[in-house]
């Protein structure tokens, strides 16, 4: 029987005074959340999980309540949702997610004078058959590592993702671009975002890895996959990856969630074949 193997991290980094990333496992189909036995292995076919990244900003502002708020709303509004038997319906339930997110932060900053300016990002991901569901807004990422090739499920929403996505940077320019950390969306600073819809099919043997960008500022695509290559285990993976992540400097709150694919019945993979991910863009507010 297929299943997947699920796990999270979050560490402070060696300059920040406080944690303002958060994330969230959880079993939508059992309610159970946490890093417990129903959470952390799931089997494919009688389970819907969640594994979900968020990035708080503000500082002073309240970006650790920002990016609680976001991973909570996350959790509480697909266990509200209807029944998830179409992928229509999955998505729907993670748009919608993503509004009531976006809202319950501005509502708080809103009541909380002092609190004006935090926002965070979001990068959730729902386990719904055999495929991947991702829902983001930031930057913050997604990737699916197949065999020996990592590739990056998800667009950052920041000038300096925008430029390489048209060609005007390349990604290793951008990783010391002057701007790389100028966001174009995060929840709760704006009422109109616009959320990307990423779908993958999962192969026997893929490792969905997301994290915030203290993970990707330290580190590159090339230095996070030999970790990845290094440690199948996603318990011992999230541990490594944080661990070189503070080895580097560790300048910002580095948070990394791991789920790894196995078993019976997952179609094999023929690394020769690239990931096509199907990708959507929504204007909501």
């Amino acid at each position: 029987m297929s299943r997947v193997e699920l796990f999270a991290r979050t560490e402070i980094g060696c300059v920040r005074e406080r944690n303002e990333d958060s994330f969230v496992v959880a079993n939508i189909t059992t309610g159970e959340r946490g890093l417990r036995p129903g959470t952390t292995i799931q089997q494919l076919d009688e389970s819907v999980g969640l594994i979900g990244v968020c990035d708080g900003m503000g500082g002073a502002a309240a970006g650790d309540i920002a990016s609680k708020i976001a991973s909570e709303t996350l959790y509480d509004q697909l266990m509200m949702a209807t029944a998830l038997h179409e992928v229509s319906s999955v998505q729907e339930a993670l748009l919608s997610a993503v509004v009531g997110a976006n809202r319950a932060i501005a509502d708080y900053a809103h009541t909380h004078p002092g609190k004006r300016g935090m926002g965070t990002t979001m990068t959730g991901a729902l386990t719904y058959g055999h495929e991947v569901h991702i829902v983001h807004v930031g930057d913050s990422r997604a990737y699916l590592r197949r065999g020996r090739t990592l590739h990056q499920l998800t667009t950052d929403h920041s000038i300096v993702g925008q430029m390489v996505a048209t060609g005007q940077l390349t990604p290793e320019e951008a990783r010391s671009y002057e701007h790389r950390n100028v966001l174009l969306q995060a929840l709760g600073v704006q009422a109109v975002i616009q959320p990307e819809i990423v779908v993958a099919p999962v192969c026997a043997g893929d490792v969905l890895l997301m994290c915030s960008d203290g993970l990707t500022g330290p580190l590159d695509d090339d230095g996070i996959l030999e970790i990845m290559l290094r440690f199948d285990d996603p318990v011992r993976c999230c541990r490594a990856l944080t661990e070189a992540a503070c080895a580097n400097g560790g300048p910002d709150n580095v948070t990394v969630a791991v789920a790894r694919f196995l078993g019976e019945g997952l179609p094999i993979a023929d690394e020769r074949d690239p990931v096509q991910p199907r990708r959507s863009s929504h204007t909501l507010q």
